[in-house]
């Protein structure tokens, strides 16, 4: 990879500070964004081949699917495959959750109301955590589940012109 993101991450974790966090997450989104760049780049004679497939209403093979189904959801598939802390997440969800209905019916000190505030902070960060997670499932499901059904002419025309887009945005 063009970015040493290894150094820049143990260098969050020696510092742990914010500024070396914050600069770490965007030198892993610039990361990314390469990485995806990269496969457009080794990709893009195919896929437009694909587009003119698409255009002409030929019928694509499993192995096409299979790319323009990384070009449009590579993310989310990339990320539900390495994804390993969902049942943790929801497991601390579900104490999240006891621990603050123990709340609802109290009568709150300042140092209650302290806890009480860490805890929702815990819970809406947990919460975002697994919504991003079963988001990209379900993108995953329902282009599983369009491709599987068949791709009608319109949807053709919409695929085909979202990867013209991706392609003539690619940096390459």
């Amino acid at each position: 990879m063009k970015i040493d993101v290894a150094n820049t991450m143990a260098d969050a974790t020696a510092t742990m500070s914010d500024g070396a966090f914050h600069q770490a997450g965007s030198v892993l989104s610039l990361a990314k964004n390469i990485v995806r760049e990269d496969i457009q780049k080794k990709t893009a004679s195919d896929i437009q081949r694909i587009i003119s497939k698409l255009r002409s209403d030929e019928r694509l093979s499993f192995e096409e699917i299979s790319l323009v189904k990384t070009w449009i959801i590579g993310d989310a598939i990339g990320y539900t495959k390495m994804e390993n802390n969902f049942e943790e997440w929801i497991s601390e969800y579900k104490r999240l959750q006891h621990s603050l209905a123990d709340y609802e019916k109290k009568e709150c000190s300042s140092e209650d109301l302290l806890i009480l505030s860490g805890l929702l902070e815990d819970a809406i960060r947990i919460t975002y955590d697994i919504t991003n997670y079963l988001e990209k499932k379900d993108r995953i499901q329902k282009f599983d589940s369009a491709a599987r059904d068949g791709i009608d002419k319109k949807e053709r025309e919409t695929l085909a012109n979202a990867l013209t887009r991706k392609l003539q945005s690619s940096t390459y």
